[in-house]
């Protein structure tokens, strides 16, 4: 059960252009309209950095597997830390190395149907500490040996 409480329920504040601490959260390999092989990567405001936005999110943002898209790769792979001459087999061996990764977005702005929608345009490497994993704690009770 939860209570419901009128002070927690306020708007989101929109995310503006600007550059934010992220986390690279999920990826759908789809193929796009073209017939080119392409990767949808969502990402998260970093809530562990003390910035604007903290927890939203930044979807759709999308990976064309093409000649000349592949620098949206590169520069991706050069922002989480990726060793230069790092090899994938495919884009999604790729993706599921992206995964988790902190980035640092540099994000702009693109209009569908009117509205305005968050649009990443840039990545550099996070300037901010590597979020720390919650610490697991096992107790003597929990082994079976």
């Amino acid at each position: 059960m939860f209570t419901v409480d009128h002070s927690k329920g306020e708007a989101f504040e929109p995310i503006k252009p600007g550059e934010y601490e992220a986390t690279v959260i999920n990826f759908e390999a789809k193929t796009a309209e073209s017939g080119n092989e392409r990767l949808v990567v969502d990402y998260e405001i970093r809530s562990d950095v003390e910035q604007p936005c903290q927890g939203q999110k930044i979807l759709y943002d999308n990976f064309t597997v093409t000649q000349n898209a592949m620098w949206r790769f590169h520069q991706a792979s050069k922002a989480a830390g990726f060793p230069n001459g790092m090899k994938f087999k495919d884009h999604i061996e790729w993706a599921n190395a992206f995964l988790n990764k902190p980035v640092r977005l540099v994000v702009g702005e693109r209009e569908y149907n009117g509205k305005k929608y968050p649009e990443v345009k840039a990545f550099k490497p996070s300037e901010a500490p590597a979020p720390e994993a919650e610490p697991i704690n096992i107790s003597d009770d929990d082994i079976p040996f």
